[in-house]
C-alpha cells in the first residue's frame, strides 16, 4: 500500500516528497525506507511522464504554439536529457513540472526515465540524510505537527491553484 502511495506522490508532482520519505523510513528504517523511497520515486517519475503525455494528447494543441513550447519541442533528445538529470538534481525543483517539461518533448520514456533516475539519486540521498536525521534528532509529536502543517500547506496551495485556474479572467 506505501508503494502505491509512493508512485502517487511521484507521478503527480505536487506533494512534497519529503513528506513520505518520513513514512518510509518511520515504518521499515533507513534502508527499507530508502529503497522505497527511490523506488517510488523512480518508477513514480516514469509514471507521470507517461500520464501527462497522454493527456497533453487530449488538450488543444493551440497552446503548444506558444514560442516557449515550440523551442521545448525542437530540442534535441540528448539535450533534454542532460537538462532533466541537471533539474534532477535540484532537490526542491517541482518534480511535477521537469516531467511534465520532458512529457512535451522528443525523448522516450526509457531515456527519461534513465536521465532522471541519474539525477535523482543524489537528491533523494540527500532527503533521506535531512529525513533520517530529523526522524532521529525531533520528537515524534513534532514530526507530526510539521507533517500534518506540510501537508495542510501543499493541499491549500493546490486547492487556491485549481480555483485560480477555473476563475474566468478580467481582460
Amino acid at each position: 500500500m506505501l508503494l502505491l502511495v509512493n508512485l502517487a506522490v511521484s507521478a503527480v508532482g505536487f506533494v512534497p516528497s519529503i513528506l513520505i520519505t518520513t513514512v518510509n523510513i518511520q515504518f521499515f528504517g533507513l534502508y527499507g525506507g530508502a529503497f522505497l523511497t527511490f523506488v517510488g520515486e523512480i518508477v513514480g517519475a516514469l509514471l507521470g511522464f507517461y500520464l501527462y503525455r497522454f493527456g497533453f494528447s487530449k488538450v488543444d494543441p493551440k497552446w503548444l504554439q506558444h514560442r516557449f513550447w515550440l523551442k521545448l519541442q525542437q530540442q534535441s533528445t540528448k539535450q533534454v536529457f542532460g537538462v532533466v538529470i541537471l533539474l534532477r538534481l535540484l532537490p526542491f525543483m517541482p518534480s511535477g513540472l521537469v516531467t511534465a517539461g520532458a512529457a512535451l518533448t522528443r525523448i522516450n520514456g526509457k531515456m527519461f526515465w534513465l536521465a532522471s533516475s541519474i539525477g535523482k539519486v543524489p537528491a533523494v540521498l540527500l532527503e533521506l540524510a535531512a529525513v533520517y536525521g530529523f526522524t532521529l534528532l525531533a520528537p515524534k509529536s513534532v514530526q507530526y505537527a510539521l507533517f500534518g502543517f506540510v501537508l495542510l500547506v501543499s493541499v491549500m496551495l493546490w486547492i487556491k491553484s485549481k480555483k485560480q485556474k477555473e476563475a474566468p479572467s478580467i481582460r
